[in-house]
């Protein structure tokens, strides 16, 4: 591994995409920061809108534990590990129904407002995160194809802050990324300045 200077950076400014599941990612030249769409009318991918700036997109995940195993002959011959689950949480400060629709399989009221449900219907969606470092130019991007998103928790609200409406998305493997060198199914795919800098 060399030393890439380039692959060093901030998330100071980024934006989230959605797609139907496992829709294929358009060019990466086409995301930015104010892009309201991104691909074909059929198979876009539409900015999520306001996110919070002090609740970043935040990972998880949880499993994978190591087991060690012995031989009669060998001490500590193999070790495997437990399957591993992965969850994806947004903060969005845009309070409107388009959030409140997708939070939570929201109806619209006949004369206004917005009925929902506590309990969570899965909303299977793909999802790109945009990352952009303002001070150098350089750019980063987080796909998950495949993941199903609900609400993670009601409406946080705050005086000195932004009100935040908090989404959930378990992680899934897809068949539109290719398999590891190991030969497992695929969940997720980084995108360094390196792709960016040569997207077409």
């Amino acid at each position: 591994m060399a030393m890439n200077d380039k692959s060093v950076f901030t998330s100071v400014r980024g934006a989230a995409f959605l797609a139907d599941a496992n829709t294929a990612l358009p060019s990466l030249k086409l995301f930015g920061l104010e892009a309201a769409t991104v691909g074909e009318t059929a198979k876009k991918y539409t900015n999520m809108g306001h996110l919070s700036v002090s609740d970043l997109p935040s990972f998880e995940t949880s499993g994978g534990d190591a087991t060690t195993k012995d031989t009669w002959n060998k001490s500590k011959f193999r070790t495997t590990y437990d399957s591993v689950t992965g969850k994806v949480t947004i903060s969005s400060v845009q309070g409107d129904k388009e959030t409140f629709k997708l939070m939570f399989d929201a109806a619209e009221i006949t004369g206004g407002g917005t009925a929902v449900a506590l309990d969570k219907v899965e909303q299977p969606k793909a999802l790109f995160i945009y990352v952009e470092d303002t001070n150098t130019g350089e750019k980063f991007g987080i796909w998950i194809p495949n993941m199903s998103l609900a609400y993670s928790e009601l409406p946080s609200l705050a005086q000195g802050d932004f009100n935040t409406f908090k989404l959930e998305g378990n992680i899934m493997t897809s068949t539109v990324l290719p398999k590891t060198k190991s030969g497992k199914a695929s969940s997720i795919a980084f995108y360094d300045p390196d792709d960016f800098a040569k997207a077409a």
